[in-house]
């Protein structure tokens, strides 16, 4: 325990008080009224506590919803604290509505799936990557009393690629190497255009039909070659698949038809990692959580892949058997990144939100306490930190004894629907963390009777 001693060595006066809790640092001014309401003679100070227990442990989150968010997550990468973490995505594709008239002259031309890139990305963007599109063997459709597809959700594809083509995305400068600004081409098989272009040509059913056409063409997986890792990274759900024809004559005349993306709510990601020989490795779905002190003293955030962390404060009602108790002015959290955990390659996520939790590891309702307030220190790491001003939980938790708060706490998460499309993480050291400048910090600052 640390006391702030009084100004002049004597009991620090209502007014006085008042300066010194202004005076802490990154504190504002409690909104408490002092007055009478503890002592008679106005002779009330304040202690600052740092040594109550913070339990960490990191929570698997067996599912979460990815279908409908606007991205398609494509790409490999190897993370040296959260494993090989690979997305892939799944998507139909339909006819235009009013189907084009096609000359008898008409020659066919090619077949392609084009893809055009976001600003989303994770991991090493100087790598030539592989994409690969397969044709799904049976039609999207969600199971029994599903209402969404998740991030373990998947569907059989045929093991024999249509095509893949062989590329570097620079995501910030909205280019890929194959010259095409944006855009992403993948060439489809031209026997397989070339049947499209039948059926378009003599406006069969097969293309009339939305419901037959995709028992005719049941949609795409698209995913990286397990060979190559570089990153992972977001496109936009106006894919197309674009069928080329022309017309011969004088002038060279040539035209398209675009396939585009049906049923935005069944285009979903299938998220999957291996996290042998990383500290996160004894999370699974057999041991959901894992203590802090077995996975080297730190806790693991990434809800991409379904990791939070979660605190526990099993100590904090000690604090009303201290003989100078009088109540909590502010509690103050501190989240700290551990040294070398992440680099403009890893980075944060700019965001961590709270919420309450239960002993079943339940989310429930966020802590109105912002996101964090994050700082980054690439050059030295040790002024890297969130912080959160938790002081009306802490006053409520301390009224639920010891026993509750061994089991209840608080559950670190990367915001929805951000923390569902990209896979910034963080790796948060614990109270035991052996760099003093990565440990978790609760402190309290608790009005005294002296």
């Amino acid at each position: 325990m640390t006391r702030n001693r009084p100004l002049w060595q004597t009991s620090i006066s209502f007014l006085l008080s008042g300066w010194v809790i202004l005076s802490l640092p990154n504190c504002r001014k409690p909104d408490i009224n002092f007055g009478t309401t503890f002592t008679n003679n106005n002779t009330t100070n304040v202690v600052a506590v740092d040594t109550f227990s913070v339990a960490m442990s990191t929570v698997l989150l067996d599912s979460f919803p990815t279908a409908g968010k606007g991205s398609l997550l494509i790409g490999r990468y190897r993370d040296p604290y959260f494993g090989i973490i690979t997305s892939q995505t799944y998507l139909q594709v339909s006819p235009p509505i009013n189907l084009p008239t096609i000359s008898n002259l008409a020659v066919y031309d090619s077949l392609s799936l084009i893809l055009r890139i976001n600003k989303g990305y994770y991991g090493d963007t100087t790598q030539v990557q592989r994409y690969v599109v397969s044709q799904l063997q049976t039609v999207i459709t969600l199971p029994g009393t599903q209402t969404t597809f998740y991030n373990i959700s998947k569907f059989p594809y045929d093991p024999n690629p249509m095509g893949y083509s062989d590329a570097q995305i620079n995501p910030t400068a909205f280019y890929t190497s194959q010259k095409l600004n944006d855009s992403l081409k993948i060439k489809l098989p031209d026997s397989q255009g070339q049947e499209l272009f039948n059926l378009m040509y003599n406006q069969s059913d097969t293309v009339r039909n939305l419901n037959t056409f995709l028992g005719y063409f049941k949609g795409f997986s698209i995913y990286p070659d397990p060979t190559s890792m570089g990153a992972i990274y977001g496109f936009r759900d106006t894919v197309i698949m674009r069928l080329y024809y022309h017309t011969p004559g004088l002038l060279y005349t040539p035209a398209f038809i675009d396939f585009t993306l049906n049923n935005k709510p069944y285009q979903f990601n299938q998220i999957y990692f291996d996290r042998t020989g990383t500290p996160t490795a004894p999370v699974d779905s057999l041991n959901p959580e894992i203590p802090s002190t077995a996975t080297n003293n730190a806790g693991y955030i990434q809800t991409a892949t379904g990791l939070m962390v979660k605190l526990r404060f099993p100590t904090i009602t000690n604090l009303l058997q201290y003989p100078d108790y009088l109540t909590v002015l502010k509690a103050e959290l501190t989240l700290r990144p551990t040294v070398g955990s992440y680099s403009p390659t890893f980075s944060l996520p700019p965001q961590i939100s709270i919420a309450k939790t239960d002993a079943a590891n339940d989310i429930g309702v966020l802590l109105p306490v912002g996101t964090g307030n994050l700082i980054v220190d690439y050059l030295y790491g040790t002024n890297t930190a969130y912080t959160y001003d938790i002081t009306n939980f802490i006053q409520s938790q301390i009224l639920l004894g010891n026993e509750y708060n061994s089991q209840n706490g608080l559950m670190l998460i990367y915001p929805a629907p951000d923390g569902y499309t990209s896979f910034n993480r963080a790796v948060i050291g614990d109270q035991f963390n052996p760099n003093n400048s990565n440990k978790v910090n609760l402190k309290i600052y608790y009005a005294s009777y002296y």
